[in-house]
């Protein structure tokens, strides 16, 4: 977002600020993001809070000897019927490789990007870390987005200086026109940005006497500056200094393109919040400028169970204090898919920006609470595959084979002439030989077969294609023995979802988080499902957030408890889900053992 053009000098009264129009939306949303002390639920209906449902815990059950992978496609639009292939040949994953684009949601009530007010209200919270700054500017800035820009008029600059200085949990900045402070009060005036909603403020600030306004700069810092913003090198990585993405080399030493160290001034998680995790949840994932929500996605679905991202991190010291102070190194446990052995990835704080100089993160951001542990495992997930470029398209099944060592991986898809389902995976029951695979994306031959279905829901020959009704029992089953599922709005035959509702995203994967069959006796069948962008969601369901279905079925609504928020989270029947989706991927352990109270 360009705020450029927002300040224009005048003599006497500087024009209006005009905030950028926000999208279109057909609901208001009043709440985003649990409070830190929002705890994950045991498998019975949702409660009020914006968190992700923990499973129920059922009798534990081995994993099948079924066979499986997956794959999440993200950029593949063809809408033509293409004759159904003999499946018992190799099928080729699909894999999600275009940049995602998506609208700035309506304000809500609390932040929805990490460092707002409520971030300052907490026991960490340090007034003494706060510096005011002064610059001049010429009026431009950009903001990856941009909250409310009050305007004061008639009113002294000098006390406005005061006010803003002495409630920088609310303002992230002031600014003014220069000469405008030696005129009469009556024609004095100044802007407020306030820090809600703000995310990624970057004013050219000039040098010397250059810029007609003045600029006035909150900045609160969590961890100390290194000298020029620089990680010394005895402490980095051996990766972050050569990262390149689509041909560009990301980060030039001692250059104005730096990596970001969260918390140290320079602009992203320079709250007291920061931390590298508090309670895990699914809706801490927000992806990033790279085409990996078959990562994210994935991830997101695994963040139901605390444990299983804990356990990824437990070989990093001290990692309930971090970050500290000093340099902070990370030791991430991922998968090695040629030995499915551990193998411990060292990564930086450093976070990589874009090769574009405009100082945007390349992947996630920071959860909205302030949880670096996405940022960072996607970073080693990178690392691990080979680059960034190698994580821009993939498959779910593939990263939850990274994540946890799990073989047994399948995608399941309609076929466009029965209308029936098939699952396949890497394990070719005539050779009797599982396929190769590789850790990185682009590298695994993504040749799939049909497989037998998983005990758990009943199994089935590989030969066996079933209805929807069938597969919703079977995914409720998955469900209950906590299995992790996502779906795609894109499948075999070049099927898209494109058109099935405004808010679905073309060739996109999204977390299946509940299942629940019958709803309080209405014979009605209800999934949970969440985007992993973090926002994001079905326009036109019947049980959209305002959807008609909430007032039709109150007894739905009360045993569900929906929250209204733009958080990337939206429920669907189950006839709704199979028109949405085109695609269903499976990892098929049970995580029962990674679930925390």
């Amino acid at each position: 977002m360009n705020v450029g053009k927002m300040l224009r000098r005048n003599d006497g009264a500087a024009s209006p600020v005009k905030k950028k129009k926000e999208p279109n939306s057909k609901k208001k949303k009043d709440s985003a993001k649990p409070s830190s002390t929002d705890t994950k639920k045991s498998k019975s209906p949702a409660t009020d809070t914006k968190t992700e449902t923990k499973k129920k815990i059922p009798e534990k059950k081995k994993p099948e000897n079924a066979v499986p992978k997956k794959k999440v496609p993200e950029k593949t639009v063809p809408k033509k019927k293409v004759p159904e292939k003999n499946t018992d040949e190799p099928q080729k994953e699909q894999k999600d490789n275009r940049k995602q684009e998506r609208d700035d949601p309506e304000e809500p009530s609390k932040s929805l990007y990490p460092g707002g007010p409520e971030a300052f209200d907490n026991e960490r919270y340090d007034p003494s870390k706060w510096t005011c700054k002064e610059y001049l500017f010429d009026g431009k800035a950009t903001s990856d987005h941009l909250g409310k820009m009050e305007e004061v008029r008639g009113k002294s600059i000098q006390e406005g200086i005061q006010h803003f200085q002495a409630h920088p949990e609310l303002y992230i900045a002031m600014m003014y026109q220069s000469s405008m402070i030696n005129f009469v009060e009556a024609k004095q005036k100044y802007h407020l940005l306030h820090r809600r909603n703000t995310y990624l403020y970057r004013p050219q600030i000039g040098t010397g006497n250059r810029g007609w306004m003045t600029l006035l700069i909150n900045e609160y810092e969590q961890l100390p500056r290194f000298p020029n913003n620089e990680l010394p090198e005895k402490n980095r990585d051996k990766h972050t200094d050569h990262f390149e993405f689509q041909g560009r080399k990301l980060h030039i030493p001692y250059t104005m393109n730096k990596p970001i160290m969260p918390g140290r001034g320079m602009g992203i998680g320079d709250s007291p919040d920061l931390a590298i995790f508090r309670n895990i949840d699914p809706s801490d994932v927000h992806q990033g400028t790279i085409g990996d929500c078959w990562l994210l996605g994935a991830i997101s679905a695994l963040a139901e169970f605390d444990g299983a991202i804990k356990k990824l991190f437990r070989k990093t010291k001290k990692l309930e204090q971090r970050p500290l102070p000093g340099p902070n190194m990370y030791t991430v446990s991922l998968y090695d898919l040629k030995t499915w052995k551990e193998v411990d990835i060292e990564i930086d704080e450093r976070l990589p920006v874009k090769a574009d100089m405009s100082g945007k993160l390349l992947g996630a951001r920071l959860s909205n609470r302030g949880e670096l542990w996405v940022s960072y495992l996607e970073k080693a997930c990178a690392v691990h595959c080979g680059g960034w470029d190698k994580i821009h398209g993939g498959a779910c099944t593939h990263a939850w084979s990274l994540l946890t060592g799990c073989k047994y991986q399948y995608d399941i898809h309609k076929n466009p002439q029965t209308g029936k389902y098939y699952a396949l995976g890497k394990y070719n029951a005539t050779k009797k030989q599982w396929e190769e695979h590789c850790n990185c994306p682009h590298e695994d031959s993504g040749r799939l077969w049909k497989v037998d279905w998983p005990e758990v829901g009943g199994g089935g020959s590989r030969h066996k294609e079933i209805d929807k009704d069938e597969l919703f029992q079977k995914m409720c089953a998955w469900d209950k023995e906590n299995y992790i599922v996502a779906a795609a709005t894109s499948g075999a035959g070049g099927y898209s979802s494109a058109g099935q509702d405004d808010g679905l995203v073309d060739d996109h994967a999204y977390s299946v988080i509940e299942c629940y069959d019958n709803v309080a006796g209405t014979g009605i069948g209800m999934m949970k499902i969440r985007n992993p962008w973090g926002q994001g969601e079905i326009e036109d369901g019947e049980f959209d957030d305002d959807g008609p279905g909430w007032d039709k079925y109150p007894e739905i609504k009360a045993e569900l408890k929906p929250v209204v928020a733009d958080d990337g989270i939206f429920w669907v029947t189950k006839d709704e889900f199979f028109r949405f989706f085109q695609s269903i991927y499976l990892s098929a352990s049970n995580m029962t053992r990674f679930l925390e109270d």
